[in-house]
């Protein structure tokens, strides 16, 4: 009998400690339907896109990022619900049955086909004040980066053709609006995935998509050449700092005046800039880097306002909505 009761003595603790290292294993590991947005860093926008012997600028350009989890964990969102400047939300119905592959994917998409729009916009507003400047490109279809989970879409199939037209042909007539392409039930949409070739006909509201531009430039012709480097950012956000830093290469004057400029927005292939997310988090990334201007697209700007008012900080924030709105603003700058 006292063997037996020895016996259960050790047992009950290894019990207790199998039971706590499931529930730690349990939280950590469970992903919930929350994401997370968390202050980051700052990169040279010229790190990312650059010409060849551009000159020196005594100033910076630098793209603001932030550190984000999609369907972050139990114990994640515990320990950020007591953190500084992080955001917990809930992700939309519409987006949860997305896997993180698919996630890297868009963002993948998102940053390539803004680095085209960077070089586009920046050179095609750069081309009006100096006859050197060249730039040849196409539409070569839509990316998808959102597909309703009813439907039979996916991430990276890319778009060439609608009722065998090709999109490089229909673009200024597309029914497009900020990404959505939205079809007529009965259109036929052509598309490659895996190499391959497939038609689809348009059904009901679910065989919508969300798309970016897949623009091809010609580098052979571009003047002056350009060098990309692949970096660590993804998505779209870099656009409009990228643009900037850019043109700076472009023209002769140094529009920085040694002041170090960031801020985040879209851009594009026109020049617009548009909404991103996480601006609370980027605007209090910039004052803790010692920002002196910070760019915000308009559609952010309430809640950027917020945020920046709420900080003592001698930065300048400024609100645009496309490039040149940017650029005025350097040129004014005394």
């Amino acid at each position: 009998m006292k063997e037996k009761k020895l016996k259960l003595r050790h047992i009950i603790p290894i019990f207790g400690v199998l039971i706590i290292n499931a529930f730690l294993l349990f939280i950590s590991t469970y992903r919930t339907n929350y994401s997370l947005t968390l202050p980051g860093g700052l990169v040279l926008s010229n790190d990312i896109v650059s010409i060849d012997n551009a000159k020196e600028s005594k100033g910076s350009y630098e793209t603001i990022y932030v550190v984000s989890f999609n369907k972050s964990t139990i114990l994640q969102n515990f320990i950020c619900k007591y953190a500084k400047m992080v955001s917990i939300d809930l992700i939309d119905t519409n987006s949860r049955h997305f896997t993180d592959r698919e996630n890297y994917l868009m963002g993948e998409i998102e940053h390539n086909s803004s680095v085209s729009s960077t070089i586009i916009s920046t050179y095609n507003l750069a081309s009006n004040n100096n006859l050197d400047v060249n730039i040849d490109y196409y539409l070569n279809g839509f990316y998808v980066t959102y597909y309703y989970e009813e439907s039979d879409w996916q991430i990276g199939d890319q778009i060439i053709a609608i009722n065998d037209v090709l999109i490089e042909k229909l673009y200024s007539n597309l029914t497009i609006d900020s990404g959505w392409l939205n079809n007529e039930i009965g259109t036929k949409i052509t598309y490659i995935r895996d190499d391959k070739t497939y038609n689809m006909f348009v059904e009901d509201e679910k065989d919508n998509i969300y798309c970016y531009p897949n623009y091809v430039i010609d580098y052979d012709t571009i003047n002056p050449k350009v060098t990309i480097n692949r970096g660590f950012t993804n998505g779209p956000s870099g656009g409009l700092l990228r643009s900037l830093s850019l043109y700076d290469d472009l023209v002769t004057e140094d529009l920085t005046r040694g002041l170090r400029i960031a801020g985040t927005g879209t851009i594009s292939e026109t020049g617009n800039v548009g909404a991103i997310g996480g601006i609370k988090q980027k605007i209090y990334t910039a004052y803790s880097y010692g920002v002196d201007i910070f760019f915000c697209p308009e559609a952010n700007y309430k809640e950027a306002l917020e945020m920046y008012e709420s900080l003592d900080t001698n930065m300048k924030l400024y609100q645009v909505s496309t490039l040149t709105e940017a650029l005025e603003v350097l040129y004014d700058w005394s």
